[in-house]
């Protein structure tokens, strides 16, 4: 049974403040969210960023496909469906494992 290790990292103390302070809003921790990167990382065998010199054109793209769906009516889903999907993927990729 794998053991618990320690981590050193160097990180600017805003950066990190920052981060915390959002992870907060999610009820995480930075161990939590650390954990949750590697073990994306093992699960995918990549590393999950979208590296971009220009990340503002996939936002604005983003911004502009939401407008347009809600100019078609779109409402958004109910959070419980949303759970319940998230749910049933995590159910099948725990079956996949």
């Amino acid at each position: 049974m794998p053991g618990n290790t320690n981590m050193s990292i160097r990180v600017d103390s805003e950066l990190k403040h920052q981060a915390e302070q959002i992870l907060s809003q999610f009820g995480m921790n930075m161990t939590g969210a650390v954990n949750m990167f590697l073990q994306q990382i093992v699960r995918e065998r990549a590393v999950p960023l979208s590296l971009s010199l220009d990340s503002s054109r996939a936002v604005y793209a983003d911004l502009l496909a939401a407008q347009t769906d809600r100019a078609q009516g779109y409402t958004g889903r109910e959070s419980e469906e949303v759970l319940a999907d998230m749910r049933d993927l995590i159910e099948k990729a725990g079956q996949n494992g």
